[in-house]
């Protein structure tokens, strides 16, 4: 039971990778999301972001900054999160605005991460699978 409560405080604290990706978001800088990202991710996202498969870090970044450049943020919301003691699931629901039409687009980004556990280190939760749903 302790361990459990030391676990979701620790989850709470930062709810594992928010910041960098919620400023990614807010501010297009998604070259920050480098070091969340295991070396290879693997993606399957609907319109408007569309992308499918295996790519590395540096592709997917690029990738998905591209897409993202014709869109613009208008709400952020964590929705959920659910840990294990190396995995976790986190989901965000974005309301996205495209830059030239205006029209909204709701869309879910639902992301799977897992930890190195490691006694040395502070555990760190890197993305290694990516799943958006236009909802």
């Amino acid at each position: 039971m302790l361990r459990v409560l030391l676990l979701l405080l620790q989850v709470s604290q930062n709810y594992l990778v928010m910041q960098p990706l919620q400023e990614a978001i807010q501010e297009g800088r998604f070259a920050a999301l480098a070091p969340i990202c295991r070396p290879r991710v693997v993606l399957n996202l609907e319109e408007p972001l569309a992308l499918r498969g295996a790519m590395s870090r540096e592709q997917f970044i690029n990738e998905f900054a591209a897409r993202f450049a014709a869109l613009s943020p208008e709400k952020i919301e964590w929705s959920s999160i659910q840990v294990e003691e190396n995995t976790a699931v986190q989901s965000l629901n974005l309301i996205l605005k495209r830059r030239f039409s205006g029209s909204r687009v709701f869309y879910k980004l639902i992301l799977f991460m897992s930890s190195d556990i490691s006694p040395d280190k502070e555990k760190e939760w890197k993305l290694y699978y990516l799943r958006g749903l236009k909802i």
